[in-house]
């Protein structure tokens, strides 16, 4: 019941400080309009900067209600989100001030988001924001005589198309495509709304003026190139700042010359050899279910980080027949072999890598069994024997990803002892192996699917073919 009462406590907490935050940030982008507003001598009256205020701060809090629900409502997320969205809001004041309407960077915030954090969650985000600037805009045409209704129309016409470019940024580009695609798409993209850009120029600029509307397209496109700019450029010191795993951190995290995974190699060879097989294995298998193989490979890379501190209690480390658990009784042999998966978290942790990379070293077995030393215990006791204190700590996988994981590494290591010999063989086994998972409930909270299950097994026994693939048997001391 106290545990109820806290975690009830700590939610209303979090409730009270992200209202809080709300009414500081739309103070924020009042306060912002206002200044620039009274550099041309022009003045709100209170109840119009209230009204503003408080659809500002009623958009934050429905868009903080949508990452919630995404799941994404957690502290660093909300920090991330709001602060991209305040600074693009912030940015997109500075350009209505200084008559830059047409060459906002609106498209930061989608692209910076849809690649980095969450598609849906970024969608919410754009939206979001695409209504705040609506709001600053209006409040900038607020008893002004020189805008004129076209020109206000025009205004909202390049924001409509901004926010269609951001939609087709998040919808188009994946969060694992290369640095090369990622800029010929948002320039093709970018270069589509500036050609929109100068046709709305034509159409809602009043009289037809072949200079404006070349100002109004390439202004459009000059906003799209800041924005891709800004992208490459700020992306790394997000992704630093907020731990986000970007695929440029994932690949740095991939590549061999990361500490610690020269450690994994040095320590625990054959732990290091092992992961490299996992990775490729999961690797293809997200591929084949449409998951970021970027983060697949990576997670799978440091899933076994845990055994440097005790490498030589896992078999694939052990040398010259030596099984330091044939002196232990199997209560030991278990607590030694299960603590890998914690101690792989705290060790990424402490390391600061991203957390989904952290979630993968926790779940990749769930709360299986340890049915080796499980049977051990069985024959000694010469009874029944609970299984509880036989299994790993858990918790089940929670992603697609990390149940890719468990059944890579479950698959691998079983090849490694059986060595089947032809495809239907291996096809036999992974089949085994996943199904005794699936009888488990290892995959009952992530959201697995049947038919992913089955691309997942076929990319796995296609992979593990072309590693235990059969060879030429060379005799070398035959004689010629």
């Amino acid at each position: 019941m106290d545990k109820i009462t806290s975690v009830q406590k700590m939610k209303v907490w979090q409730w009270i400080c992200a209202i809080l935050a709300f009414i500081a940030l739309s103070a924020i982008i009042i306060i912002s309009v206002v200044a620039f507003r009274s550099l041309d001598d022009v003045y709100f009256d209170l109840p119009t900067l209230f009204s503003a205020a408080t659809l500002i701060f009623v958009l934050f809090l429905v868009n903080f209600i949508v990452l919630r629900v995404y799941g994404k409502g957690d502290a660093v997320s909300t920090i991330f989100v709001f602060s991209v969205l305040l600074v693009s809001v912030i940015i997109a004041v500075v350009c209505l001030h200084f008559d830059y309407v047409y060459a906002m960077p609106i498209v930061f915030l989608p692209l910076l988001l849809g690649m980095t954090f969450h598609k849906k969650s970024a969608l919410a985000t754009h939206f979001t924001m695409i209504q705040i600037v609506v709001v600053c805009m209006l409040l900038f045409s607020y008893h002004s005589a020189e805008i004129r209704l076209s020109d206000l129309s025009l205004h909202m016409m390049i924001l409509v198309v901004d926010a269609a470019s951001g939609v087709l940024m998040i919808t188009v580009l994946k969060p694992y495509a290369s640095r090369l695609r990622i800029l010929i798409t948002t320039a093709v993209i970018v270069l589509i709304s500036g050609l929109i850009g100068f046709i709305s120029a034509a159409a809602l600029g009043g009289d037809p003026d072949i200079l404006q509307m070349i100002t109004v397209g390439v202004s459009v496109m000059i906003g799209g190139a800041i924005s891709i700019f800004g992208y490459f450029c700020l992306a790394p010191l997000f992704e630093r700042v907020f731990n986000l795993n970007t695929g440029l951190r994932l690949a740095e995290l991939c590549s061999f010359d990361q500490p610690l995974l020269k450690e994994l190699e040095e320590k625990a060879p054959g732990t290091f050899n092992h992961s490299l097989t996992v990775a490729n294995i999961a690797e293809r298998a997200a591929y084949a279910i449409g998951e970021d193989p970027g983060l697949a490979k990576a997670a799978a890379l440091y899933h076994d980080i845990g055994k440097i501190e005790n490498p030589e209690f896992f078999t694939e480390n052990q040398i010259d027949g030596y099984n330091p658990h044939d002196e232990l009784i199997p209560e030991v042999s278990v607590k030694m072999i299960t603590r890998h998966t914690e101690a792989g978290g705290k060790i990424l942790s402490e390391k600061g890598f991203p957390k989904e990379i952290i979630s993968a070293a926790l779940e990749h077995h769930g709360d299986s069994p340890v049915g080796y030393f499980y049977n051990k215990a069985q024959k000694i006791t010469e009874g029944t024997l609970e299984e509880k204190g036989y299994t790993y700590t858990g918790p089940k996988p929670q992603t697609k990803i990390n149940a890719i994981i468990m059944i890579a590494d479950i698959c691998e290591a079983a090849t490694r002892s059986v060595r089947p010999s032809t495809h239907e063989e291996l096809a036999t086994l992974v089949d085994s192996l996943v199904r005794s998972k699936m009888n488990e409930k290892q995959f009952d909270e992530c959201p697995l699917t049947m038919a992913e299950i089955t691309a997942v097994k076929a990319a796995v026994v296609n992979t593990l073919m072309g590693v235990h693939h059969e060879r030429i048997s060379y005799n070398l001391d035959k004689k010629k």
